[in-house]
């Protein structure tokens, strides 16, 4: 996502969904838009955190999620991944988390995972159910 130019087209900063898509365990980033246009400093990607974090008062780990995330979405090699997030970025949940590099605890890399593995448990059982009443003859 890119509040500052979110902002400034079509969305209040206050109005844009961030906040809750990561507070609801969405993988959610920050990037710039067009730096020239919507940016006051040389540094565009350094103001779009620092801006989110004061207005949402996004923790230091709430920040340092989104930055592992934008690393994850990024257009970055493997090598520069495991560079910059850990070599074993690409495992589930807690196994995948270098603390050391991330600065994300492991008990919310835990959460995370479990939430998700939750839900998608959630969602199987839901088409196997529709899938039988499916099949009963009526």
């Amino acid at each position: 996502m890119s509040p500052l130019s979110n902002n400034s087209l079509f969305l209040e900063y206050s109005k844009n969904p961030l906040r809750e898509f990561l507070h609801k365990g969405l993988c959610v980033s920050l990037s710039t838009d067009d730096p020239m246009q919507f940016h006051y400093t040389k540094e565009a990607l350094m103001e779009e955190y620092a801006i989110a974090a004061q207005l949402w008062k996004l923790s230091t780990c709430d920040v340092c999620e989104i930055a592992r995330n934008s690393v994850l979405q990024s257009g970055l090699s493997h090598q520069e991944k495991k560079h910059f997030i850990g070599a074993n970025y690409l495992k589930d949940g807690p196994e995948g988390n270098d603390i050391r590099r991330t600065n994300v605890a492991q008990i919310r890399m835990a959460y995370r995972h479990e939430t998700l593995c939750n839900e998608l448990s959630f969602l199987v059982d839901a088409v196997k159910t529709e899938a039988a009443i499916g099949t009963q003859p009526e």
